[in-house]
């Protein structure tokens, strides 16, 4: 029975000092909350994959940004890639050489071609001219000579021969006549040739050069990026959580290689009351502390502040019931001597806000 009537006031004292404690937090004006580090966290793998060549980190390295993980073999990569440059190279040339047009010696060549096929024609004509007079004095001497054999003067013989050469004679102006206008076709071709290579090439020419330059340009492109996924880098300073690859693995593509934890991106998601969430803002310091360093305070700022309540019973009725509505607030923490680590618990004391 006494110790009934001991027990009670004990009771009662640890009741009082508990509401006591209850009141003081609340209307205490500095804001605390707990929660548990977290972390980033990265995905890295190939675009192309293959047969792993080096792996020069392992899980719980540290490692900085741009730091090469693991080396894919790149023999293959490397052949596509130089015929990429290839194509390109020879597709700008092709390009340039239509965009400045034919050289100076080749526009002289076309035009000396043309002055040799009007030299040509010239001959042509000429000999045409002198067919034409053999022609008239063959037939003026067969007229004669067939006058003559008329009276018996000469004999059929000197008729026949002087026919023969009428015939040649005018044989010989219609090869004359076909040798013009061979040498005048070959004339307008010429000058054709030379007209093309003084004005350059065409618009339409030009503009396919363009777009197989573009192409050429796109694939060359294309075989670099390609090229550079033979290196898989960490994307920012971060601590490799999971890694288990060999050199000699094969690895299809877009397979993840590691995961990393992003070591100075570490942050505490907390929540704040409802009725206690505008003394909070973004931007906010704050400070934390961890069970792992009891007497060291590390420094966090406000990043964001979620624009929806949390309710616990999720059905507010009451007004007794909103004392467990909640926001959640996301701070960012200062890791940047790398003591802390994802995973343990922090506490959090806002500092008032201005």
């Amino acid at each position: 029975m006494n110790r009934r009537l001991i027990f009670i006031p004990l009771i009662l004292i640890a009741g009082g000092i508990l509401i006591a404690a209850k009141w003081w937090r609340a209307d205490s004006k500095q804001l605390t909350a707990s929660g548990t580090l977290e972390a980033r966290n990265i995905e890295v793998g190939s675009k192309v994959g293959g047969r792993i060549l080096r792996v020069l980190a392992q899980e719980g390295d540290l490692v900085q940004p741009n730091q090469l993980l693991v080396l894919f073999d790149s023999d293959q990569l490397e052949g596509r890639l130089l015929q990429a440059r290839g194509h390109y190279a020879a597709a700008k040339a092709n390009y340039d050489k239509l965009l400045r047009g034919n050289r100076p010696e080749e526009v002289m060549e076309a035009r000396a071609g043309t002055q040799d096929r009007a030299a040509e024609l010239s001959r042509a004509r000429s000999e045409l001219d002198r067919a034409k007079a053999e022609s008239v004095n063959a037939e003026s001497n067969y007229a004669r000579y067939k006058k003559l054999a008329d009276d018996g003067v000469v004999s059929r013989q000197q008729l026949d021969d002087a026919s023969m050469r009428r015939d040649a004679a005018k044989a010989a102006v219609e090869s004359a006549e076909h040798s013009i206008h061979a040498a005048e076709k070959l004339m307008q071709a010429s000058a054709a040739v030379q007209q093309r290579t003084e004005k350059g090439f065409r618009v339409e020419e030009i503009a396919a050069a363009k777009a197989e330059l573009t192409r050429s340009e796109g694939e060359l492109k294309e075989a670099e990026a390609q090229f550079a996924e033979r290196e898989v880098r960490s994307p920012a300073t971060a601590v490799i959580e999971a890694m288990d690859i060999r050199p000699g693995n094969l690895v299809a593509a877009d397979t993840r290689i590691a995961r990393l934890l992003e070591a100075d991106q570490l942050f505490v998601m907390v929540y704040v009351p409802q009725d206690r969430i505008g003394q909070v803002r973004v931007g906010q310091k704050a400070n934390l502390t961890v069970d792992a360093f009891p007497k060291t305070t590390f420094s966090a700022t406000i990043e964001q502040i979620r624009q929806k309540a949390e309710f616990l019973p999720r059905n507010v009725q009451t007004a007794e019931e909103r004392e467990h509505q909640v926001i959640g607030v996301k701070l960012r923490v200062d890791n940047h001597e790398n003591k802390l680590r994802a995973g343990i618990h922090a506490d959090v004391r806002f500092a008032e806000a201005n």
